[in-house]
């Protein structure tokens, strides 16, 4: 019986799940989180769709959309420039074939050059970056990994990156204001939704067929000041080796108000 290779990961909390199986079962990493590198595998399947069809039904959707405003992204974008500091919460539930995954995660982060990170899982320190060095906790002893890892790849959801995805996205959006927020919305199986999202969110379904893949996607904005607060996002779709799914949610406070990162006790510097 043939087996069909996929990966449902995520390179933001790789730390974060190193460590959590290292501390808690043993497990591999690798069953996990996969590796480092964290493919993002977008292989092409034989499944005989016509491009110039998938790009029709693309442009049919944008034309629905109607778009953003883009006086209201230009104020997000501007805005955004004056965030020095933040914190958010990642949560990322998937599944494939029916077998779960899920990671969480607690970050703050201050802009820098480099900028200083925390990440913590269970409100537990897995993960800091501090004036250029980074360490990651094993479950026994942090270990400094500036030489071999970067805060691109511990943490793709930044602040930044994010508002950038919605720029990019702008004009797939629908708009509306709601309860003090102007809030953006996508319904569809638009490729350029889905591959945004997988590259934020750092997550791959491997070789699954996701030509058809549905995605669904909230985005609120306060009204007031023009900063994110949340992103709502869904994939699901089907090939022949079954069905896939994921769902992350991310919320961002505390603009401008995060206190100094300092090294967590254990760390020798």
């Amino acid at each position: 019986m043939m087996t069909k290779k996929y990966t449902l990961i995520s390179l933001l909390l790789f730390s974060v799940v190193t460590a959590a199986c290292r501390g808690d079962d043993g497990e591999s990493a690798d069953e996990q989180s996969g590796n480092q590198t964290m493919e993002s595998e977008h292989e092409s399947q034989e499944t005989g769709d016509d491009p110039g069809e998938a790009a029709e039904e693309t442009a049919t959707e944008e034309d629905a959309s109607g778009g953003a405003d883009e006086e209201t992204i230009d104020r997000i974008i501007e805005k955004a420039g004056e965030v020095g500091s933040y914190e958010a919460i990642i949560d990322l539930e998937g599944a494939v074939d029916g077998s779960p995954y899920a990671l969480n995660a607690e970050a703050a982060f201050q802009d820098g050059d480099p900028p200083d990170l925390l990440l913590k899982s269970n409100n537990e320190a897995r993960t800091v970056a501090k004036d250029g060095e980074i360490y990651i906790y094993t479950g026994e002893d942090w270990v400094e990994t500036t030489e071999s890892m970067n805060i691109e790849s511990l943490f793709l959801v930044t602040y930044e990156s994010t508002v950038n995805s919605l720029e990019n996205l702008s004009g797939n959006l629908r708009q509306e204001e709601k309860d003090g927020a102007y809030i953006f919305t996508y319904e569809g199986t638009n490729q350029a939704v889905f591959q945004e999202f997988e590259d934020l969110l750092g997550f791959g379904f491997g070789t699954m067929d996701t030509s058809n893949v549905h995605s669904d996607l909230r985005v609120a904005v306060d009204k007031d000041d023009y900063l994110l607060q949340s992103i709502d996002y869904e994939a699901s779709g089907e090939d022949e080796y079954g069905e896939y799914s994921l769902s992350g949610d991310v919320a961002f406070m505390n603009f401008n108000e995060v206190d100094a990162i300092e090294l967590p006790e254990g760390i020798e510097n």
